[in-house]
This record gives C-alpha cells, structure tokens and sequence, in this order.
C-alpha cells in the first residue's frame, strides 16, 4: 500500500493517494481506504487488508463523500442568543470564536465540578463508536456517573447485551458462519444488514448460505434478513420467547435431545436447588452443591467431576428434597406446547414443533471437527436474537430462552454455533496484548474477560439507593436507562431520594429528540438543563435546546487509535484474523471544525483536571511501563493514540507506522474462537440470582411507591405480555419498528445519495401493511393514513400494502421524519416511529429498564385530517 503523504501536501498537484481509515456511517466501522486526489476526497472503497470488512463496504459506507462535503455542516461555533427554548424556536444562532466557546463551557463545567460533579450528564452517540474511549474518559475524569448513548442501548441492547454477556462473555450474537448448518434468527439480521462488524459479516453470510446453511427468521416482518433466508416465520410481535419455549419443550421432554455432557461441565444445570429457589449451599464453603451419583451424596460443583453430577432426580440435602436445575427447567418448558405457542404467536403449532425438530436434529449432538490440528465439539446449530427480540418490557426472559436453545444443544461457542464475538484473545504473539479470556466467577458462573458497560453484567452489583441519574445503581442489570427523560423521571427521582438535579448537558453527536420516545416526553427533559453543550456535525432537532454548538470534525478528518476495539463489539467472530486498524485523517476541515477527541483535552486542561484525566487514560487503555501517559504533563489526543498503540504493539508499532500501514493483524486460534470447550467455567441457565435480587431492590423500591414484579424476576424464562398484548378495540394493529439498512439512527437521512436510495425504496419512507389487512380497512396503497395510541399519539404517513408484513403488524423504518431545519435533506421524509412511544417504567422492562417497542395502534385515512 502506498505510504501515506503529509496532510500539508493538499493542494501542491502532486497529491494523488489512498488513505487507510475507519468508516463511521454504522457502528460496524469497516476498514475503508480513501482517495484524495488534490486536496479532494474522490472515492471510498473497502480495505481488503484488513478483517474488518475484508474490503467490502455497504452503500452507507460508499456515500460517506456526501457527508463530508454536505454544504449544511456546522463549521464555526456558535452560541445561542433566544434565551426562549423549545421544538422548532430559532436559538437565534451566533457565530463565535473558538477562545470565546471553550472558555464559556470550560467556565461553567469548572464550576459545576466544585459544587458536584455528578450535574453532568453527558450523551454520546451508538454511531461513531470510536467516541467512546475519550466520552469515557473525560466523564471519569469530571467525576460524574451520569453518560448515556441516548436511545442506543435504551432500544436495542439492554437486553442483548445483558444475557450475551452473562451466557456468550459478549456483547452480542452471531452464527458461526464458516461452519454452521442452521442458523434460526429472532428479531436479528446480523450479516444481512449494518450493526457489529457489518460488512465482514454480509460476505460470512453470504457465504455460508452459498455453502448451504439453512436460515429461518423469525420476524414480523420479512425485510433484510427474511428475504435472503430460506424460510420466513412471521410472528405476532413481541411473542418470540413463547416460540423459544415451545421449541425447547419439543427438544427435550419429547425428542431427548439434549447435551448432557455439556449442560454438567458448561452450566449450572446439575445445580441442587431448594423449595425456596435458591441453590442448595455447603455450609462450609457456601459454594453451590451438586448431587455426586458415585458417593451419593451432595458436594461442592468444583469437589466431583461433571460426569458424575446429577441431572435429574430428587435429593436430600440437610433433610430438605432438592432438585438439579435442569430437572426443574425440563418440567418447567412442559408448560409451553407448541398449541399454546400456536395461540400466542400464531405460528401454526405443526410448524413450532417442526422448526424444535429441525433445530434439535441439526444439533449433532456428541458430535467433533479438527479444526486446525485441534478437535473440538461439533454443533452446527445457532439460535441468535438481537433488538427486535428483546426490545420489551420482557426484554430478559425473550432473549434468554433464544439462547437456551443453543444452550440445550451445547452449541454455545462452540464450532458451528452460536458464538459471541470474541470473547477471547490471547493477543499480538510479539507482545501477548491485548489479552482477555472469561474466566469463573462466583458459584463458578463466568465473568467476561473484557466489557463495554459502566459495570460487568457478572457478578451482579448490589442495589444500593441511588445515586445514578438513570437509577442504574439500583436496577443493576441495566446498562442505558430511561430516566434521564422519561415522564416520571422526576416522580422516581423524588421517590429515591436522588440528592441532586443534573443541570448541564454535554451532548456528543446524539439527536435524542429523535432516537429515544415521543418528543414532548423528551423535550421536556431537554429543558430542563440550564445548559447545554453540543458537539456535532449538523444542526438536528436537539439543537433546538443547546446554548453552544462546537463544530465537530466527520470521521474523514478524525484519529482514533481503536476504531474495531474492544473486538466483543466490532470484528467478525469466527475463525479468521484478529485485526487492529486505525482511523487516520484523509483530509482538513474545511472551516473552523475541531475533533471531538481534541475538544474533550483542550476542556480537560482548562477545567484543571488534566491529572484525572491521565490517570483514567492510564486505566481504559491500560497502559503500562514507558507508555503511561505522566500525572500533570499535558498530551495531544494523537499522544494518547500513539501511547496506546505502542503499550500494544512494541515501540516499532506505533502512530507513524500505522497511518502508512493502516492495519495489524494475525491469525485466530481454534482455542481463542472455541474458548469455550477449553476454559473452565459455566454459565446459568437457571438464572437463580434474579429472586435474590429482586428482592434487594423491592426492599429499597417497595417502601416508596415502587413496584417490582415478582413475575419478571424468576429463575426461568417465561413468556410475558407487552402492553399492546390487550384485545383494543380498534386498536387492532402492532406498530413496530425496523433498521432501514439504507440508513442508521436518525443521522443518514441528510446524506443525498441515501436519500435518493431511500425515496426509491417502497419501505424506507412508508407505513408497511399487510396488503391484505389493508383491503380490508378500504386502503390504497400509496396513499396518506394517520397511526393512532389509544394514549391519542399519532404520525402520519404514505401506507405501502405488501405481504412482506404479519397480518396484524405495522412497520415503520427507524428514527425517520425529521422536522428541524439544519438538516433540509432529511426534513419531511419518512415517518417518525418514536412519537406513538411512551417514556416511562410501565413501558419499560423492571428487570432493565429496556423500553418497550411495540404499541397498539389503529389507522384511518388522512384526507381531509390536520391539514
């Protein structure tokens, strides 16, 4: 590859390069090269040397150029001068100098940090997911607990992330595509759409369905995924845990089939459990017992080999009768025949059984493959979910008993299955960095090597009164809360006692009037704050309510040293390469706009926290020996770059060598992909530590109004109702929503060429209704319908009849509809989904707080209505 030219030679007629970089038009920030010509940036491609994207790159990533050079880009700060704020109120912009805005809001976060540090509430956003090293950092450093990613997590991860890190070490779900056979998809599209590791994924996918694996996708709605499957199975929204349930039920109680040998060494399965639901403990150790079948009697699970443990049966133990795990979650699925499924989902109870069968048989069970010298067992079988699945109030239990299908099997992480992406790495053979591995934790259950989240999904906190904005140090499996703009926000906060008010907002990059509810909920929530901060590449509806927009940098003139890292987020699973790219400036700003990254530094220093914020550099990056970043020395973000890099790679390896190389890499290991089989820990499918929990926080909750429901809070999955599961009256359909793969979050709209896409497209910018259910509501296709709550929330939109939808369904594409005048492109196109959402925590999950996603809803034409 052609080494990398100075950025000052733009302009001399002899600048004629390919620049190796990160894309950040979707979280999946493929690797990408961008040729400048003459101080001009002419073409995005894939780069084909590196594992992220393998030089694949999506139509998102293509149309980058457009972004960059969007005429309508904020390119000096500004300030507002309407005191008056408020959904479409001019701020009554004014341009001022970059010495008068840092010395405004390095002024104001100093004082706020005297008087208390936790009145900071920062925001960043899910898309460029290089930001949220120096978020992280700068918040560490300020002191405050209180950041978020908007409707990020809010929406598709609370759930997802949650259950993949306590089964997977990850922060999601994949198929392992170089081996798997049948892959059933819930609510998920992974290689079929943007998302984690996006491109890499789309050629696995595609590959592998070539190779002859069987996908079923299990959706509403039969978009990205569904239509490149071999099967679709459209389901009732919101029921995906009934037909998990029901399909478990068919494996084990009338098929037998089942992975013994791995639910005894890999799981909590053989784990004795007592009439109060609670494990049976040795009163020495207070470790969990098993029943040993060899000396007949109880033992500790690490004082008998997994062979002998029991599975099923009844035992005394301290003369209380107890059962293994496994026995009480084979009676319990009992519960869920597939003519029960039939009625919730609608999936006829022949098929529920059907795809149980299939799934069971395709399993192997007992099976290996020699991979690489290495033998290992052999399940080429995956059940994966994602946000459409878990995006409820029974957020936990419907993405749990998807993964307990893979768990019965014992096809967790294992080859063919269903893996989490990379939970372990041993690292750069020169240096054995980066290094994480799960390891066992507490009654034996695994703790993830690495983690994203302000705490580790295991072991689980203890609640405590809150001292968290978004109550996270109460509800302690929640990762992004609702409450720092929910309705009720300030009816909890006065009910826990919270001992302060958050007062100023320092917003990267997020448009959270547009990505997390209806936006009177959250608008009310932005006026709140006495100031607002904004960091950005356009004017969005959210600006409405800044007080100073800085300018931000796009990612073609940005630096970030680990753009793909941690790799549980962002590199392909599966055998293959480890790879450590960068992103690396392909060209100068072309006004006043400066890098987040550099912002938060220069803020940093002029606060007076520059000690603090080494320190916590020191600590995310973990650097160590020569590469420690000095207490009070100042440094440049590409010092900490460079620092990084370094701590990484070996001296030889830093900044310089790879803006000219781009990438690192090396190769996989059997025992890294397939951790599973060689690292001894377990995982719980008898989630025992829920009832403990629920009544820690009911202890704290109850006393004040606070009600927390028994029923989410049980050991075992179950199905239960969202709160458009109610027979309505008119309200006879259920809205959802969908990722657009033409667009992510509410940011693309403004692209022209995804517009152009879009406005081709008969979904992106329409209401999807099955064409039958329309002909019988007398609607044309084409033409304008009103979508109505039963709580009197309505968006209008052009109705596109279609068989691609479940006869009670309603699909809208995500976070479209814009209004706000910054972004003109976008204005006025598409539907905006989020307005029919209510913000609050009867609409949330009590177990995490996820919001609930789908609504009911009735349609009526718009003629002659709010014109």
């Amino acid at each position: 590859m052609e080494a990398v030219p100075p950025i000052s030679g733009i302009g001399t007629g002899r600048d004629d390069c390919w620049i190796p970089s990160a894309c950040s038009l979707c979280y999946g920030t493929c690797s990408i090269l961008a040729h400048r010509v003459d101080g001009v940036l002419v073409k995005l491609e894939g780069n084909p040397e590196s594992a992220a994207g393998k030089g694949r790159l999506c139509g998102k990533g293509v149309s980058g150029l457009m972004t960059h050079y969007d005429p309508n880009r904020v390119r000096v700060p500004l300030r507002r001068t309407n005191p008056k704020k408020g959904m479409g109120v001019d701020p009554g912009w004014k341009e001022i100098s970059w010495e008068e805005a840092l010395d405004e809001v390095a002024r104001r976060l100093k004082k706020l940090r005297g008087e208390d540090p936790r009145k900071l509430f920062i925001q960043r956003t899910t898309t460029v997911t290089s930001s949220r090293t120096p978020i992280q950092v700068f918040a560490a450093a300020f002191g405050t607990p209180n950041r978020s990613s908007a409707g990020g997590g809010l929406h598709c991860g609370n759930g997802a992330h949650l259950i993949s890190g306590i089964m997977h070490a990850s922060w999601s779900v994949v198929p392992d595509f170089q081996y798997c056979n049948y892959a059933v998809y819930f609510g998920a599209s992974k290689g079929h759409s943007a998302g984690h590791a996006s491109c890499s994924n789309m050629g696995l996918a595609a590959e592998a369905r070539a190779r002859g694996m069987k996908m079923v996708v299990v959706d509403p709605m039969c978009n990205f995924a569904a239509a490149k499957a071999t099967e679709w199975v459209p389901i009732r929204v919101g029921t995906d845990a009934a037909l998990a349930l029901a399909m478990g039920n068919v494996m084990v109680n009338e098929l037998g089939i089942y992975d013994a040998p791995y639910l005894r060494a890999k799981t909590n399965a053989p784990y004795l459990i007592g009439p109060d639901k609670l494990y049976a403990r040795d009163p020495e150790s207070g470790k969990p017992l098993v029943w040993d079948l060899g000396a007949a009697a109880p033992r500790p699970y690490d004082a008998v080999s997994s062979e002998a443990m029991a599975l099923e049966g009844e035992f005394p133990v301290n003369g209380v009768l107890c059962r293994p795990a496994f026995e009480l979650l084979k009676n319990h699925l009992k519960n869920f025949t597939p003519e029960w499924a039939e009625r919730i989902t609608t999936i006829p109870a022949a098929d529920v059984h059907r795809l149980g069968s299939e799934f069971a048989r395709e399993a192997r069970v007992g099976s290996t493959i020699v991979i690489d010298g290495v033998t290992v067992p052999y399940r080429p079988v995956a059940a994966i979910a994602f946000r459409g699945s878990q995006g409820h109030v029974n957020s936990v239990y419907n993405f749990l008993a998807v993964d307990l299908l893979n768990q019965l099997v014992g096809s967790a992480d294992m080859a063919g299955g269903c893996l989490g992406f990379n939970p372990a790495c041993h690292g750069y053979p020169e240096t054995g960095r980066p290094y994480f591995v799960p390891k066992a934790g507490p009654d034996g259950l695994m703790i993830t090597g690495i983690w994203m989240a302000h705490h580790n999904p295991y072991p689980i906190g203890e609640p405590r009164m809150p001292e968290q904005i978004g109550l996270q140090d109460l509800f302690v499996l929640c990762q992004t809360s609702p409450f720092s703009d929910s309705s009720d926000r300030e009816e909890m906060w006065d009910k826990l006692d919270l001992p302060y008010r958050p007062e100023i907002l320092l917003n990267y990059g997020t448009n959270s009037l547009m990505s997390i509810g209806n936006k009177e909920t959250v608008a009310g929530a932005l006026a709140q704050f006495k100031f607002v901060i904004s960091i950005d590449l356009f004017l969005t509806e959210s600006s409405d309510f800044a007080d100073i927009v800085l300018p931000d940098c796009d990612y073609l003139e940005s630096l970030d040293s680990r753009p793909n890292f941690p790799f549980i987020f962002n590199l392909p699973g599966g055998l293959g390469e480890w790879c450590w790219p960068i992103k690396q400036p392909a060209i100068q700003p072309d006004g006043e706009q400066r890098r987040s990254s550099d912002i938060l530094v220069e803020l940093a220093d002029r606060i007076g926290m520059r000690e603090d914020l080494n320190a916590a550099f020191n600590v995310v990056l973990k650097l160590e020996g020569p590469f420690r970043l000095e207490g009070e020395r100042k440094y440049s973000y590409e010092e900490v770059c460079d620092a990084e890099l370094k701590n990484n790679f070996g001296g030889q390896h830093g900044l310089e060598w790879f803006k000219k190389n781009g990438v690192i890499k090396w190769p996989k290991k059997p025992e890294e992909v397939y951790w599973r089989h060689f690292v001894d820990t377990r995982v719980p499918i008898y989630w025992e530590f829920l009832p403990v929990l629920r009544e820690k926080i009911a202890a704290l909750a109850e006393p004040r109004g606070i009600k927390i429901p028994q029923r989410y809070y049980e050991p075992l999955p179950d199905w239960i109702p969202c709160p458009a599961h109610v027979t309505n009256g008119a309200f006879d359909l259920y809205a959802f929503y969908y990722r657009d793969i033409i667009h992510t979050n509410s940011f693309t709209m403004e692209n022209p060429w995804l517009d152009e896409a879009a406005r081709l497209d008969p979904y992106s910018y329409t209401i999807a209704i099955n064409a039958g259910t329309g002909r019988k509501k007398g609607l044309v296709d084409g033409e304008e319908i009103w979508v109505e709550t039963d709580a009197g929330r309505r968006v209008k939109g052009k109705v596109h009849l279609t068989e691609a939808v479940h006869p009670e369904g309603l699909g809208i594409a995500a976070c479209a509809g814009h209004w706000g005048e910054g972004m003109p492109i976008a204005k006025g196109k598409g539907v905006f989904f989020n307005d029919l959402l209510e913000v609050d925590y009867d609409h949330a999950s009590p177990v995490n707080l996820n919001l609930d996603l789908c609504v009911k809803v009735k349609v009526s034409k718009a003629r002659g209505v709010g014109r």
